[in-house]
């Protein structure tokens, strides 16, 4: 029963997280300015009222955390305001209400049921904009609700771990309990069903070897940043651990290459009509799966193991969250670039410059050609694979991440085991970490935007920060297909590389820049490490918000007259990129033009004085 109510109310939380900030709606009612109906609802804790359209439906549910920055933590599951009214024999309806108090009480409903009312909500608030998919936002979070069920279950006896003051890079990629704090649907996987759920699922401690294809070379396309041939030097490194039939393939086919498919894609694309036509040419032959048993990673497609000489980002033909997930060739050439630049004499220089700022390249990519067309369902991307089991680092995701059950996170434990090393009040260590955070991170990557043009599209789940005794001591970007140039700022480097343009098209302006770098770097890893800092109790939302506005303000000093400076401290609202509505648009994030593969709010800036 209690990992029912866990799992109701973390679903619904999302949700309704989701649907305030995206719509501005949502009244907190203090407990002392609750009147008694409200009272009787709120088990003495503040309450998130909710006035839905168009059935005019009241929701409620106390609030165990109050965030000005919109991710509140639920008591429990919302109830609805029922107006009790009595039926006559006749069977009509008795519209003569005595006391609104004494006719009306509140009664529980299924998640599924709540979930439906907010949906119904803001589809009639949107719909004279346009068709709205509201049966497939319900269906994607019901999805979702299943998901995280299967990973509760998994994970009942070991919930703990994730707040575990020791954790390596793998660990903390497959704790990412419950996922973006501010999407609607963030364990929806539409395509995996039954057990491959959880055979594939980071969240469940899996692994998997990968599957691989035996391929004629006039139907690969390959590129190696730092060799000749990547599948050459995949094929060197597999070939200790290949069985006796496929040896004798690979002995018999000596110049054929190795295509890597996830397992579950290689099934699927086996239905395909170019598959069976290249096996009957012989220009195909299937080795099954074979090699490292890689874990899945946060994004579930990208998977790792210390033992790999590379990270494998997959094509899979599976909707998480938002789309699903094909590698384009586009994005390859965009990390190609990346690699050769931080590869390059630039990049050394970079990285003298910047020493606590590193990125995971991606220097290769593999992929399928029929009849001289790419098929992107195929395209294997490989990874720098950096860290050892010693390594601490993790991705600010797991990092902030609440404990399902418990008033606790992974930051608190660092805390408190700071505290216990040195003595320091718990106060003072919380607001030094946040400021090493700043100092390690933020504050580089700004001088990287404006001195080379550099921009990261850097969320929560692609910032990795490194760890020494429990402080921030690196930061690490990773997903180098989302690395921008300024076009104000990348001159030097755009001259060098005119490529960025022409077949990476990540050559952006400043105000395009600035905007989604207020959403990634500041609304979704700033505030949601401000949130989980607070959680802890030991320093307030409020007093970590002034801390950053005084860091922005110390840079705009040394870049004045900066259009981001002006979004960040004196916009009176900041661009937020709405989950829920780009779901409810039916948008494809990796398909749509960059301007308008998702919808952006505007919500409140908390740093308008």
């Amino acid at each position: 029963m209690m990992q029912h109510k866990t799992l109701d109310r973390l679903t619904l939380q999302n949700l309704i997280n989701a649907y305030c900030f995206e719509t501005g709606l949502g009244d907190i009612i203090a407990v002392e300015q609750q009147d008694d109906i409200q009272k009787q609802a709120s088990q003495n804790k503040p309450l998130l009222v909710l006035m839905l359209l168009p059935s005019n439906t009241v929701m409620v549910v106390p609030v165990d955390r109050v965030s000005q920055l919109g991710q509140h933590r639920l008591a429990g599951t919302p109830l609805i305001l029922n107006k009790q009214v009595s039926i006559r024999a006749d069977s009509k309806l008795d519209t003569q209400l005595d006391d609104p108090l004494q006719n009306s009480r509140w009664i529980k409903s299924s998640a599924m049921s709540l979930a439906s009312l907010i949906i119904e909500d803001i589809v009639h608030r949107y719909k004279d904009k346009a068709t709205l998919d509201a049966n497939g936002v319900l269906k994607r979070w019901i999805e979702s609700y299943e998901g995280l069920q299967i990973i509760l279950e998994h994970r009942n006896d070991e919930i703990d771990d994730i707040i575990d003051y020791q954790q390596d890079f793998i660990q903390t990629e497959q704790n990412l309990i419950y996922g973006h704090a501010m999407h609607p649907t963030p364990k929806g996987r539409a395509g995996f069903y039954g057990a491959e759920w959880a055979k594939y699922a980071p969240e469940t401690s899996s692994k998997t070897q990968l599957h691989y294809w035996l391929v004629h070379p006039s139907c690969i396309t390959e590129e190696f940043v730092d060799g000749e041939s990547i599948t050459t030097a995949l094929k060197s490194k597999l070939q200790a651990d290949m069985s006796g039939y496929q040896q004798q393939l690979v002995d018999e086919h000596p110049d054929y290459k190795l295509l890597p498919l996830h397992p579950w894609q290689a099934r699927f694309l086996q239905q395909q009509p170019w598959y069976q036509k290249l096996l009957e040419k012989g220009q195909l032959f299937d080795l099954g799966e074979l090699g490292w048993y890689l874990h899945p990673t946060t994004s579930v497609r990208t998977l790792a193991a210390f033992d790999a000489p590379w990270m494998f980002k997959l094509s899979l033909s599976v909707a998480i969250t938002n789309s699903v997930r094909i590698n384009l060739p586009k994005e390859c050439k965009r990390g190609m670039h990346a690699c050769r630049i931080w590869r390059s004499d630039y990049g050394t220089q970079l990285k003298t410059e910047y020493p606590t700022i590193a990125v995971l390249n991606d220097p290769a990519w593999i992929a399928l050609r029929v009849d001289g067309k790419i098929i992107d369902e195929t395209i294997c991307i490989l990874r720098d694979n950096p860290f050892t089991e010693d390594t601490q680092v993790t991705n600010l995701a797991s990092l902030s991440q609440d404990h399902p059950t418990r008033f606790t996170n992974r930051l608190e434990t660092l805390f408190k085991s700071i505290h216990k090393r040195t003595d320091e009040p718990l106060e003072q260590v919380a607001i030094q970490w946040f400021d090493t955070y700043l100092q390690v991170g933020f504050i580089p990557l700004i001088h990287m935007y404006y001195q080379h043009g550099i921009g990261f599209e850097v969320h929560q789940q692609n910032s990795l920060i490194e760890l020494k005794d429990g402080y921030p001591t690196k930061f690490w970007a990773r997903d180098n297909q989302g690395f921008g140039y300024i076009a104000e700022y990348a001159t030097p480097l755009i001259d060098a590389y005119p490529e960025l343009i022409s077949e990476g098209e990540c050559v952006i302006p400043e105000d395009f820049a600035d905007s989604r770098f207020a959403y990634y770097l500041v609304g979704n890893s700033i505030f949601g490490l401000i949130t989980a800092i607070a959680r802890t109790q030991l320093v307030s939302e409020e007093t970590l918000i002034t801390t950053f506005k005084e860091c922005l303000m110390a840079l705009e000093q040394q870049y004045p007259h900066r259009s981001l400076f002006d979004l960040l401290l004196r916009s009176p609202t900041l661009p937020f990129k709405g989950n829920l509505l780009t779901r409810l648009y039916a948008l494809d994030e990796l398909t749509a033009p960059v301007e308008t593969q998702s919808i952006y709010v505007d919500i409140p800036n908390p740093m308008m004085t």
